[in-house]
């Protein structure tokens, strides 16, 4: 099981939990200080504009998602050492009902299998998916990235890690079954935004990675024009998971590491 203290910590530390901790603190103090705590309060909202607009956001997801570049396709075939494709979970669509009422993968899921399957057309390495139960689920996530990989894409998993509860334990657990089959180099397949952190826990518990970021995160053209100084959800949405992202990588340092992620060489990127 998951423990979901820190998930429940990280919530009120990134927006919008964070912008309501600090305008509800200005209330408080305004009782004492109302000068100080309109302050405050003004801050907060002013903080919610910024973080709303969707080009704040997208500046903030492009520092998170430019650290790793997408494959260059074209020189796929030139690296021999790359043994596996390793597809990280991104949640799961709980009682879907157009599919019967059962859990089945959610977008983020789906994407990425979609791209793990396209790799692998390309490719022809064996696939493993991670992702477990951590909340006591009936179905682990890796289950039901096999059986979604398998019907949506004409694609089979050879190995199904299904025991983690977060992205180190993908790693962590992946390791044995990566080991026990001679793999020692992969192509990892997950959000571009969540890279840096997947290829952090990869690279610590000794597996060599070839990052496959995808899904990254674009603007349409109205957006990029008139629509981009307006606040909107999905603004908030994309600043919200940048922060999210950059918290969870300082937080594995900190708890699974020494406070210094590997360095990672990762021929066959596009420059």
């Amino acid at each position: 099981m998951v423990d979901v203290g820190p998930k429940i910590l990280a919530l009120w530390l990134v927006p919008p939990g964070v912008i309501v901790v600090v305008a509800v603190l200005g209330f408080i103090v305004q009782i004492r200080w109302l000068l100080l705590g309109s302050l405050v309060t003004a801050l907060s909202i002013m903080a919610l504009l910024i973080l709303s607009l969707p080009l704040t956001g997208q500046q903030l997801m492009e520092g998170v998602e430019s650290r790793y570049a997408p494959l260059d396709l074209g020189t796929l075939s030139a690296d021999t050492t790359v043994g596996a494709i390793v597809i990280l979970g991104g949640g799961r669509y709980t009682d879907a009902a157009e599919y019967g009422g059962g859990d089945n993968v959610n977008r983020v899921t789906l994407e990425c299998l979609r791209y793990g399957a396209y790799l692998h057309r390309l490719t022809g390495l064996p696939v493993l998916v991670s992702g477990g139960a951590p909340y006591g689920e009936k179905i682990p996530e890796a289950e039901l990235m096999q059986t979604a990989l398998k019907r949506d894409f004409q694609t089979e998993a050879r190995w199904v890690e299904n025991k983690s509860a977060n992205t180190f334990e993908n790693a962590e657990f992946s390791l044995p079954i990566l080991s026990g089959a001679g793999v020692k180099r992969i192509y990892l397949v997950t959000q571009a935004a969540h890279m840096a952190r997947a290829v952090w826990s990869f690279e610590d518990v000794g597996i060599d990675v070839v990052p496959a970021p995808m899904g990254f995160s674009t603007l349409g053209r109205g957006e990029r024009a008139s629509l981009g100084y307006y606040p909107s959800a999905r603004g908030l949405w994309l600043s919200s998971t940048a922060l999210h992202e950059r918290l969870g990588l300082m937080w594995y340092r900190h708890k699974y590491g020494s406070g210094q992620a590997p360095s990672v060489t990762v021929p066959g990127t596009a420059k």
